[in-house]
């Protein structure tokens, strides 16, 4: 019996709570409460019966209290299980999602192979005409009694063809038979390949100064360094696509040959 009576007190001052939130924000008068004088005094009422239902209801029983804690225990252990069963599936999905990407990628490994040697000897064979006229000059520039005629000769030309070697690698592309997820690597390749050949034109450029009379210690010194850059920037060309043949899970060997595969080794 309390307990349906403080119920209802309860219930009564929730009611009141809501309609004098209202009017509090525009007056009602058809329900006398047509200013917020009025509308506060019934927010106060609603708490004060708000407040007596609680004291009126009986405090719960203790099986009443043990069937509360059972129900939520329950409630906890049903939520639990519901995390664990999408976990589960989240990690089933997951390794399905990986099986099917390995799976793809092997079968598309041959093309891949393919298209990555393709654009590696396409690569190397752009790069022979500047490497050739590069041992060239150096050979002839440490034999004895070299002309520095000669050597300047040497130095515009390797200059020239350097710079022809840059532009031809930077128009090469990547294969779509390369996935795009693995296609950036090898687009970062080329562009690292391109740069060091463009760096070799331009320490060519510096040194056909230097043989033409500039003498400078600077211009000495600049051209020296250039040189060191372009042999490291060469060394990173190759380094480049050795990193993206890797990344892409093929064969250094079947890619870029037995040389690499062994430097990597």
């Amino acid at each position: 019996m309390r307990e349906g009576i403080g119920a209802l007190v309860a219930l009564a001052g929730m009611i009141l709570f809501l309609v004098s939130i209202v009017c509090l924000i525009r007056p009602i008068k058809a329900i006398k409460l047509g200013n917020r004088k009025r509308a506060g005094l019934a927010l106060l009422g609603s708490i004060a019966l708000f407040t007596a239902g609680g004291f009126i209801m009986p405090p719960p029983t203790p099986e009443q209290i043990a069937e509360r804690e059972a129900a939520e225990k329950q409630r906890e252990a049903d939520r639990e299980k519901q995390n664990e069963e999408r976990a589960a599936e989240l990690a089933a999905e997951e390794k399905a999602n990986a099986d099917r990407a390995a799976a793809e990628l092997a079968r598309q490994k041959p093309l891949m192979t393919s298209a990555a040697k393709t654009l590696w000897q396409q690569v190397t064979a752009q790069a022979a005409p500047c490497d050739t006229t590069s041992k060239n000059f150096a050979d002839y520039i440490g034999r004895p009694g070299a002309s520095i005629y000669d050597a300047y000769d040497l130095a515009q030309a390797a200059n020239r063809i350097c710079g022809e070697t840059a532009t031809n690698i930077g128009q090469l592309r990547v294969s779509s038979d390369i996935p795009q997820s693995k296609r950036e690597a090898f687009t970062e390749a080329l562009t690292t390949c391109r740069n060091a050949y463009y760096s070799k034109s331009s320490a060519f450029s510096q040194m056909a100064e230097v043989l033409n009379g500039d003498m400078r210690p600077s211009a000495v010194n600049d051209a020296r360094q250039a040189a060191e850059r372009s042999q490291a920037g060469t060394m990173l060309c190759g380094f480049g696509f050795l990193k993206a043949v890797n990344d892409a899970g093929l064969s250094l060997e079947e890619v870029m040959g037995k040389d690499f595969a062994e430097q990597e080794g």
